[in-house]
């Protein structure tokens, strides 16, 4: 008997739904000491690339040469995402088989357009919604960041395009504004107290251990 074909897509329909609660739940269980544990290990050597391609992206405006910086400015902003946001959050779930062939689709295979797709999805555990944050202009940061700034650079790169100083003054700011009012509001929420400390494996509670300094770009 041929297979109804309503029947064939209604199933189909109501197994991607179960596909989404699953990473809505398995969002929801995010270890909070996995993702301090990976921050306090790691954050001190994902944070000294950063502020380094932060500042030749500000040398090289200074210097004449936007388009450099737009290609800075984007390296931070993507270290940011994967070492600083997306990993850490990985790193602190508690995985099921179906979670892990997900994760294994979707950002083990290192392909930065599929972290930024999850991205916003794991910051809601914290109630950020990046899509919701500004720029000094006014502009929205992701939606800039993703349909203008990162598209820049890949032409830059792939292209030879060129770019304007405005155009790198918004990579730049994109860059910063992304650790100031996500990175750290999450770090403040893990208990870490950069702004006193200076660094992510010095713990300010005197009651923990500080953490082994390590690097994640082995």
């Amino acid at each position: 008997m041929s297979r109804d074909p309503d029947s064939y897509y209604e199933e189909e329909y109501f197994e991607e739904i179960g596909r989404q609660e699953l990473i809505a739940q398995t969002l929801k269980q995010i270890s909070v000491e996995g993702v301090r544990t990976y921050l306090g290990e790691n954050g001190d050597a994902v944070d000294a690339r950063v502020s380094d391609a932060l500042a030749q992206a500000k040398y090289a405006i200074q210097q004449g040469y936007p388009r450099y910086a737009v290609v800075g400015a984007v390296t931070a902003v993507e270290l940011i995402i994967r070492y600083l946001l997306v990993r850490p959050l990985v790193h602190g779930a508690f995985l099921s088989d179906d979670w892990a062939q997900l994760l294994s689709r979707h950002i083990a295979n290192g392909k930065t357009s599929q972290e930024r797709d999850i991205l916003p999805r794991m910051l809601e555990i914290y109630e950020i919604n990046i899509k919701d944050l500004k720029l000094s202009d006014g502009s929205k940061l992701w939606k800039t960041l993703v349909e203008t700034v990162i598209r820049k650079r890949n032409s830059i790169v792939h292209e030879g395009e060129t770019a304007t100083a405005s155009e790198a003054k918004i990579a730049i700011e994109c860059a910063t504004i992304l650790r100031e009012r996500v990175v750290l509001p999450i770090a403040a929420k893990m208990g870490f107290a950069l702004e006193t400390t200076g660094c992510w494996h010095k713990i300010a509670d005197k009651e923990r251990d500080n953490y082994e300094p390590t690097t994640p770009f082995t």
